[in-house]
């Protein structure tokens, strides 16, 4: 396949190729942060940087070695803004560089880090964290950004799913006056027990408030999507401050999720360690593909 010249111009068309938003993000990212670090090691703009240095094995050797130093990142983590790359996001970076030249006919094939799991909660363990968090707002922090956050938690330890299951749901997935309450994601349905069930019922009702202003901008609509913005953003660009009640991003929801967990428990957790032990498969991914 013939690239772009352009490096940028290339990573875009690759990301158009993809299939699910997840990864399309995924991919994107890492690979915006390739171009945007050598442009910054040449001192020219990222325009300048051409599809064939992207494709060069030192390149992007070196651009790997940065971010696993830390030197790439953009916004602090949860070691502070100089800390290594965590092993996860490495394997990211260098399977988002690896398919990258795969899709244009230059296979780098780097060897990527073996991945790392954070320890995941027993299903008792998650329950009573839930509980516990569910009860006390934390000082610090918004009342309505804890609702949030405790109604996503409430989602992840009933049905098992992280943040990019869960990211995409609206309110139709959500019935919460059926006698056993339930919530769709990924296709599936999940019951809720009393706690996630009381904890999401006020959150839809505190959804309801940040986006009820909205009904006329939106010509008469309403904001589906169950996770919304819970404070004014930024102006940006000239442009006024967009107001709350608006879709949430991923790493909205990541920072909140980070903020109740380290305020309220003494340490951040992350979302994915509510979902459960995994299974022998999922350690294992070898074990679950049949014999033969």
């Amino acid at each position: 396949m013939t690239a772009p010249s352009r490096g940028s111009a290339a990573v875009e068309r690759f990301v158009g190729t993809l299939r699910t938003e997840a990864t399309r993000r995924q991919r994107r990212t890492y690979l915006d942060e390739y171009v945007a670090w050598l442009a910054e090691q040449r001192q020219c703009g990222t325009g300048q940087v051409t599809t064939e240095d992207l494709l060069d094995e030192q390149n992007a050797l070196a651009w790997l070695a940065a971010a696993r130093r830390g030197l790439t990142r953009r916004r602090p983590g949860l070691h502070g803004p100089t800390a290594p790359a965590a092993a996860n996001s490495m394997a990211a970076r260098t399977s988002s560089v690896n398919t990258f030249s795969r899709h244009y006919g230059r296979p780098l094939e780097l060897p990527p880090p073996p991945p790392e799991f954070a320890d995941r909660l027993t299903p008792t363990e998650a329950h009573r964290t839930l509980r516990l968090l569910a009860g006390h707002h934390p000082a610090g922090m918004l009342e309505t950004t804890w609702e949030r956050s405790v109604a996503l938690i409430a989602l992840a330890v009933c049905t098992g799913h992280g943040i990019t299951a869960l990211h995409p749901m609206r309110l139709p997935d959500l019935e919460l006056e059926r006698s056993l309450p339930r919530a769709r994601v990924a296709g599936d349905w999940y019951p809720l027990d009393t706690v996630s069930r009381d904890a999401l019922a006020r959150w839809r009702t505190t959804h309801q408030a940040l986006t009820a202003g909205h009904l006329k901008v939106l010509k008469g609509g309403r904001v589906e999507e169950l996770w919304v913005t819970t404070a004014p953003g930024r102006p940006r660009g000239g442009r006024p401050a967009p107001p709350a009640g608006l879709p949430a991003a991923v790493r909205t929801l990541e920072a909140a999720h980070r903020k109740l967990t380290a305020t309220a428990l003494g340490t951040p957790l992350l979302l994915e360690q509510f979902c459960g032990a995994r299974t022998e498969e999922e350690a294992d991914p070898a074990a679950a593909r049949p014999a033969g």
